[in-house]
């Protein structure tokens, strides 16, 4: 079902809702996609769960408005709100990733906040893992700095917010079980040759942090899928399920935060 949620700012977001009741999951796509991303999802959460896709600002069926952080996560609030969801869980694709991680942030009710490969760009000299030659960094930013003189302005405002989120300082302040996925095939070859090999030290730091985050944080989680970036096309039953088996694990279970399985399959 197709229905709107007028945010307290006036921005009309369009919002799909499926299933016949069960426990919510909040769907938020990536940047410069749509609801549409989660059809395939929603298709596959039979499961006994009611998915509620939004389309974030700028994208699909909501129209372009004023970006920021606190902005995207105050949206899908709205769309809680409205739509009287009972503690949804939360799960996202890159940007939606992203908004999904700052909502475990300030909400310790959420039972599951799920980041699917969202993380930014380098940006820093000390975001490559082994340190590639100056000549591969200058190139993958000269790469970079194309695609986004590319971008019209509603995409340019969310990727300046991109690049300046610390998401594991995010990660580290996570109030709910917080699962970040990771794409186990590299990106790379997807840019010119010459850029490869900083892009591939990029993603080798990335795994790094996230390992010791995951470590570290008593509610932070990493899983990593035998798929690159778009895990919930690639393989959507792989993304259902890893949702399903940490929402199936018992309040109370002995040794075993709610929400968060002792060690899952595919997992660290």
């Amino acid at each position: 079902m197709e229905t709107t949620v007028v945010t307290a700012d006036g921005v009309p977001l369009h919002v799909r809702t499926g299933g016949d009741g069960g426990r919510p999951v909040v769907l938020l796509h990536g940047g410069g996609r749509s609801v549409a991303d989660w059809d395939d999802v929603a298709a596959g959460s039979a499961l006994g769960y009611a998915p509620v896709a939004v389309d974030l600002r700028g994208h699909g069926g909501t129209p372009p408005a004023p970006w920021s952080w606190p902005t995207a996560v105050a949206d899908v609030a709205a769309v809680v709100e409205r739509l009287g969801l009972d503690r949804p869980a939360v799960v996202g694709h890159s940007l939606g990733g992203m908004v999904a991680a700052l909502w475990a942030t300030e909400h310790s009710e959420c039972p599951l906040a799920v980041n699917a490969d969202g993380h930014g760009n380098p940006t820093r000299a000390d975001q490559y893992a082994g340190a590639p030659e100056p000549a591969a960094v200058a190139a993958l930013q000269e790469t970079l700095e194309g695609m986004r003189a590319g971008l019209d302005p509603q995409m340019a405002e969310v990727m300046r917010a991109i690049e300046a989120l610390d998401l594991f300082d995010v990660y580290a302040r996570a109030r709910c079980p917080l699962v970040v996925v990771r794409g186990g095939e590299s990106m790379a070859e997807l840019l010119p040759g010459a850029a490869q090999p900083a892009w591939s030290a990029y993603e080798r730091w990335v795994l790094d942090r996230l390992t010791a985050t995951a470590e570290a944080a008593e509610l932070v989680d990493l899983v990593v899928t035998p798929t690159a970036h778009d895990v919930h096309l690639e393989r959507p039953d792989l993304l259902v399920s890893l949702v399903d088996r940490y929402l199936r694990v018992p309040a109370g279970t002995p040794g075993v935060t709610p929400g968060r399985p002792a060690r899952p399959a595919g997992g660290r």
